[in-house]
């Protein structure tokens, strides 16, 4: 029965999400997500409560498993660089693996909607800045990299990584590689070396 719960969920998100990607949230009702998924109103109100709630475990599911897995990156150990480039292939494998969820997000940090539930996407994404900025200043402390504004070095790195991200979802290129991954923070982190 677990399986048979866990499956009805995991169909009414994708089936969400799909729909709130095509449509957008606002213009998604709950009898569209309940037919295109296969289930009753009844089964959706029971494992979500609304379509808030469907948001709500997307969204906030999405950036929870994300923030954990840049988290866990940045805690490992060894040297600031590689755990720079740990990041870098974390974010380009993500977005290989949640295309869909991806251009999602940006869709609604791009054009939010008033329909849509509130999420503070900014202080979101000021906390996995936060996170990598850490391990820049681990770099300077360790003496790995030279002193340096960090604040500049994080546009200088998220830019980098957004950019390639935005150009392949927009695009199709650069492929979102690990080469890619390693070689745009090498590129970054050049600059912040000793010299």
């Amino acid at each position: 029965m677990a399986t048979h719960s866990t499956s009805s969920a995991s169909r009414i998100l994708q089936t969400a999400l799909e729909l709130f990607s095509k449509k957008g949230y606002d213009a998604t009702s709950v009898r569209e997500i309940c037919e295109a998924s296969g289930i009753t109103k009844p089964t959706l109100y029971h494992f979500f409560g609304s379509k808030d709630g469907v948001y709500r475990a997307l969204v906030d599911g999405a950036l929870e498993g994300f923030h954990q897995e840049i988290a866990a990156r940045v805690a490992r150990p060894g040297a600031a660089a590689e755990r720079l480039r740990s990041v870098a292939r974390a974010y380009f494998e993500y977005a290989a693996r949640e295309r869909e969820m991806v251009r999602f997000m940006l869709s609604l940090i791009y054009s939010p909607s008033s329909a849509a539930p509130r999420t503070d996407f900014p202080a979101y994404y000021g906390g996995l800045v936060k996170l990598v900025a850490g391990v820049a200043e681990e770099g300077v402390a360790s003496g790995e990299f030279a002193p340096g504004p960090v604040d500049v070095r994080m546009l200088v790195l998220m830019g980098a990584l957004g950019e390639a991200l935005c150009g392949n979802l927009v695009m199709g290129a650069p492929a979102l590689t690990p080469a890619l991954a390693e070689e745009l923070v090498d590129a970054v982190v050049n600059g912040w070396r000793k010299h």
